[in-house]
């Protein structure tokens, strides 16, 4: 191919060891599309991956959220055209053979290689990824609209896919991060009467704001007495389903003790610590259901791409600061000061040089 990219790698275990470099262009395999990036967003975990504070397995380009155009497209791919504007779910490598896949669940399988984490991402101007994990962008819906379309995938799978959403049903979610007020407009657009987001004084500014410019009432746990507003607005029963998405521990036995009986949990908050500590006993006694989730899958990209073209979750109101891929420190800081929800590096492409067509 000839043509040399811009790409953002994690060249070696280790904190930081993070560079942006002149690269190859990949060239995509049979079955593969090339992507021209438009769009990437920087997500908690390419900051956690910078200190290694997630396992990860460098070299490789960083980033897992965006949208693009394909450029190229390889092999006898019927539904993929140059030209069209994608996005692509992130299970690249799922053998698609092993119990676990053949279930429907290629999101868990052994082999997967999420991209920007154990395989190349998407914080460069090119990216090759299989072409059963790309999506069309509805023509209504933008690139910036798009490039959250990985973690509204992720709220999706949690709450719609593994918890559910039953009419009428009061939810407080936990953590006004991307994920939470994503997961908090999942629920809403399926028929949740009454939506709830907790938070701590740290949230107050950007995150509370953009939770109350979608409509979604806030609760301060530092300031307000989040059990006495829950009772109030449930009848003292407590909610139909609490979402964790924050990954504090407290938030995880606090939401627990708030849960109605046979009420439901969707969790996908990670904490980073080997285990924590539940009220077990009392778990049981309520006989609740808790859905942990991870990941997500290509239904679940489909139900999320549905939400946005109808309007019906708003992603790019998450979009608080724009930077070229050569001021990637400052996304990741702002990111890390909860100065930020979803940083996005708009991308340039390598010239005007096309780079592809069909291969055989």
């Amino acid at each position: 191919m000839g043509v040399q990219m811009k790409a953002l790698m994690k060249v070696a275990r280790g904190k930081c060891n993070v560079q942006l470099k002149e690269v190859p262009a990949p060239e995509p395999a049979k079955g593969h599309v090339l992507i021209r990036v438009h769009v990437a967003a920087v997500c908690g975990t390419d900051v956690h991956i910078y200190y290694d504070r997630f396992p990860n397995s460098p070299p490789f380009v960083l980033g897992h959220e965006f949208s693009g155009v394909i450029e190229s497209v390889c092999g006898d791919v019927e539904s993929l055209r140059i030209g069209d504007r994608v996005v692509s779910a992130n299970n690249p490598f799922a053998c698609g053979t092993c119990a676990i896949c053949l279930r429907g669940y290629p999101n868990l399988c052994s082999h997967k290689k999420a991209m920007g984490i154990h395989s190349d991402g998407c914080f460069a101007e090119y990216v090759s990824l299989p072409a059963c994990l790309i999506h069309h962008i509805p023509d209504n819906v933008s690139f910036e609209d798009a490039a959250l379309m990985e973690p509204l995938a992720v709220a999706v799978h949690s709450v719609w896919h593994r918890c559910g959403i039953e009419p009428d049903d009061f939810v407080v979610v936990f953590g006004p991060g991307a994920i939470g007020l994503l997961a908090a407009q999942v629920a809403r657009a399926e028929g949740a009467r009454d939506v709830l987001i907790v938070g701590t004084n740290r949230d107050e500014g950007i995150r509370f704001e953009c939770a109350r410019k979608l409509g979604i009432d806030t609760v301060n746990i530092e300031k307000d007495n989040l059990r006495e507003r829950v009772m109030d607005l449930t009848g003292g029963e407590g909610p139909d389903v609490v979402v964790e998405a924050s990954g504090s521990s407290s938030a995880i036995v606090s939401g627990m003790d708030l849960l109605r009986k046979n009420g439901r949990m969707a969790i996908s908050g990670i904490t980073g610590r080997p285990d924590v500590a539940i009220p077990w006993d009392q778990l049981v006694s309520k006989a609740v259901s808790l859905f942990f989730a991870y990941s997500s899958l290509n239904s679940d990209w489909q139900k999320a791409l549905g939400f946005v073209s109808a309007n019906k979750v708003k992603t790019s109101v998450l979009i608080t600061h724009r930077f070229g891929i050569e001021q990637w420190k400052d996304s990741f800081g702002m990111l890390e000061r909860l100065e930020a929800i979803r940083p996005v590096l708009v991308m340039q492409a390598a010239g005007d040089m096309p780079v592809g067509g069909r291969c055989n």
